[in-house]
């Protein structure tokens, strides 16, 4: 398995970690190339940011909506450097709002993650990491919450845990903010680590259509494939060097003995192990579990179990649980327009066992050795 593979999956399976960035500050590239392979979380400083919050009553049915009215609000206040902005809506209850990023460069930032192999998990927000890290006694109550940044605040309104205002302001002091005490005031050097409580605004940077839900359970499934590959190929070159030490010694000794019929027979189990180890190592997973994760990226309510992969025939097993079996269909029919794929085929679809939710199902297909593109 080569290094950027290894990579590749050990950063898809990672725990985040977070990581704040702010303007001017150019050490998320040094991280990235001291900690390839891993995951992070992005907290953006609020000095890189805009904040909107949407007038209550506003016709805004989904995030695509919110963020659609926040392009025209921020281009209305800055107005073609607007258009660079990346915007992060947020949707709870009735509270709407979006975050605008100026400060910094989010495709340099991606493209430095790239380039060492490191999982953008969330570009999040620093007040809103923050929020969800407050007690949950502090975040259902009402008041003022304040994240606090040098001479920048932002200053999250809150009505019984709704969050009713949030401003971005400057702020020479904390005395600036009038008599009435905050319910909480955070920092840079706050913990950051989410508490359970009430929903509070999740914000985030990356493309929606980039975080799959099958992401992780494709990566898990190709990682065991993985090591159980690597653990058969080591158990049979393990074997076929005791085997070689056999015929050394019996050469050493002088043996004209033939070698016994069981070892002969022995002698081609072993390669074909070996060889189909080897040939699992070999097969593209890269772009295979990159074609399945987008082929099922619009069925957001299917959960995969597990994958099988026998190289050695070019046979390929996906399972999952699913609501709806037309969706299962349609995957295998997607699934099925691949280069490379052929005979892919819904072969099982039942009921799922108790503690389980849906329907379990089981695609069939026959996959060459590049994985399809």
């Amino acid at each position: 398995m080569s290094k950027r593979l290894r990579q590749m999956l050990s950063a898809r399976l990672a725990k985040p970690r977070r990581v704040f960035v702010t303007p001017g500050d150019d050490e998320f590239g040094a991280w990235c190339r001291e900690m390839p392979g891993t995951a992070v979380d992005l907290v953006i400083s609020a000095k890189a940011l805009h904040e909107l919050i949407a007038e209550p009553g506003l016709p805004l049915a989904d995030l695509d909506a919110v963020e659609g009215y926040a392009q025209q609000q921020f281009a209305h206040y800055f107005g073609a450097a607007a258009q660079r902005f990346a915007i992060a809506p947020w949707q709870l209850g009735e509270a709407r709002g979006a975050s605008a990023l100026h400060g910094l460069d989010l495709a340099a930032m991606r493209a430095q993650a790239d380039a060492a192999q490191v999982r953008l998990a969330a570009v999040r927000p620093a007040w809103a990491a923050w929020l969800a890290a407050l007690p949950a006694s502090t975040c259902s109550g009402s008041g003022r919450a304040v994240w606090h940044e040098g001479d920048v605040a932002v200053i999250i309104q809150l009505d019984h845990g709704r969050v009713a205002g949030l401003q971005s302001r400057r702020l020479h002091n904390l005395a600036d903010l009038g008599a009435e005490a905050p319910l909480a005031i955070g920092t840079p050097d706050s913990d950051l680590a989410p508490q359970p409580g009430p929903a509070t605004p999740q914000p985030d940077f990356l493309p929606r259509l980039a975080r799959s839900p099958l992401a992780w359970p494709l990566a898990a499934t190709g990682a065991l494939v993985l090591a159980t590959a690597a653990w058969s190929a080591i158990e049979s070159h393990r074997a076929l060097d005791v085997a070689q030490a056999a015929r050394n010694r019996v050469a050493a000794l002088r043996s004209a003995a033939e070698p016994k019929p069981a070892a002969r027979r022995a002698e081609p189990a072993e390669n074909r192990s070996a060889n189909e180890a080897r040939t699992l190592l070999a097969m593209a997973w890269e772009p295979l579990l990159t074609r399945v994760e987008t082929a099922g990226a619009d069925a957001k309510t299917i959960a995969w179990l597990g994958m099988d992969a026998s190289a050695g025939r070019g046979e390929l097993r996906l399972e999952g649980l699913t609501p709806d079996k037309l969706l299962a269909l349609q995957l295998a029919e997607q699934l099925g327009t691949t280069p490379g794929w052929s005979q892919v085929v819904l072969s099982r679809f039942s009921m799922a066992e108790t503690g389980l939710v849906g329907q379990r199902f089981e695609i069939n297909a026959r996959v060459a050795a590049g994985g399809g593109s």
